[in-house]
């Protein structure tokens, strides 16, 4: 009601007309839903209790969802923390912080890129202590073990003006090597609630040759559909192989530039080596490390309640059947996750606003620094670079 007249007019009729195309693409999509179905197997979550017995450490982190931007300077916020549970009972936490500051020069979207991987390298530094000195039986990190992979590609060539750090891609490499020094340990869990993946309509594309049979969702949105609660699904269930969800992921990109952009001639295994040369390049070019390396994962779904089910990453041949035990009898039903990750992620979360507080402060002690005799000069290198809009 703040938008002038004429706006409010538009978007209720904006509004009506997306109502109408998408109630087509629901339909749509439940036919191809329901033909995929019959190619999904699911299992039922066992019973185990030795759980019970275990001591399990939960790692989290945050940072500003954005810089704060001001004449001068760029400023960011991160943090990270960590609990240990012993069955159900949280015996000990902590946490921990740290902050950035760039140049206003360098680029805000790299600063960003940055600030998220000084935070994924303090969650490792956190989880490397937790396995070294808290003699734990697992850990659960929020997130995939390499999912930084693609801010690492971004940023791997830019000079980031962080102390210990000149170039990203020494920054990068730090946090691969403790990533997999935490993979090698077969002692460790990502849970990932935000999850990007498409490998099924990948592998439908792979099938059948073309897009006509794609749902169009991501593989959460696609299970969510399909699981009911105690259900679990694990990607080798229809791939085969564990690790090819990573190149069924890339299917339609690749069958999209192969065939409909460049109009090349391809069979499935054609766009499925194409898709298999992308990943392993990728992952070269990004982490620096051979594909066998990294590739050592195996993915799975969870759903242990009436919530969506939620994706975990495991080193390969990892006993899952315990730790999806634990996962359901161990869940908040109001999210569907581990009660752990709920708790750590409310603990390690920086609020709404804190960034701008955080930069009004550094301005503040500088204010009543007596040393610092130009006042007007300080308050134009901590002004806002949009002076219309204040920062959340």
């Amino acid at each position: 009601m703040k938008l002038p007249s004429t706006l409010q007019h538009q978007f209720f009729a904006h509004a009506e007309r997306e109502a109408e195309r998408c109630k087509e693409r629901l339909a749509a999509r439940s036919l191809r839903l329901q033909e995929l179905k019959k190619e999904i197997r699911l299992e039922r979550i066992p019973e185990d209790d030795s759980w019970r017995s275990w001591r399990v450490a939960v790692i989290d982190g945050s940072n500003s969802p954005s810089t704060s931007e001001r004449l001068g300077i760029r400023y960011g916020a991160f943090c990270a923390g960590y609990m240990i549970f012993e069955g159900e009972k949280r015996v000990e936490e902590n946490y921990f912080s740290d902050s950035f500051s760039q140049d206003q020069t360098s680029s805000q979207d790299v600063a960003q890129k940055v600030l998220a991987m000084m935070r994924f390298r303090m969650e490792r530094d956190i989880a490397l202590q937790c396995l070294k000195e808290k003699d734990v039986d697992l850990i659960l990190i929020d997130g995939s073990f390499f999912g930084f992979r693609a801010d690492a590609y971004f940023i791997k060539g830019e000079v980031i003006d962080v102390t210990g750090f000149e170039r990203g891609s020494n920054l990068t490499a730090e946090v691969t090597a403790k990533t997999l020094e935490l993979l090698k340990s077969r002692k460790v869990v990502g849970v990932i609630k935000r999850t990007r993946v498409s490998a099924l309509d990948g592998w439908v594309v792979w099938r059948y040759g073309d897009e006509s049979r794609c749902v169009n969702s991501n593989d959460k949105h696609i299970l969510a559909s399909i699981m009911r609660p105690r259900d679990w699904f694990a990607y080798d269930f229809i791939f085969g192989s564990p690790v090819d969800f990573n190149y069924f992921s890339r299917m339609k990109a690749v069958y999209r530039y192969l065939v409909l952009q460049a109009k090349k001639k391809a069979t499935p295994e054609d766009l499925l080596l194409a898709a298999k040369r992308d990943v392993r390049n990728h992952i070269k070019k990004s982490l620096g490390y051979a594909a066998d390396a990294i590739l050592r994962t195996a993915r799975y779904y969870a759903r242990c309640s009436n919530q969506a089910p939620f994706e975990f990453e495991t080193p390969l041949n990892f006993e899952v059947k315990p730790l999806l035990a634990y996962f359901h009898t161990f869940h908040n039903p109001a999210t569907g996750l581990p009660w752990p990750i709920d708790l750590i992620d409310e603990g390690a979360s920086l609020p709404r606003g804190f960034t701008k507080e955080f930069v009004q402060e550094i301005e503040a002690e500088l204010i009543r620094d007596p040393s610092i005799a130009d006042k007007l000069a300080l308050a134009e290198y901590f002004s806002y670079l949009n002076p219309q809009k204040e920062e959340d």
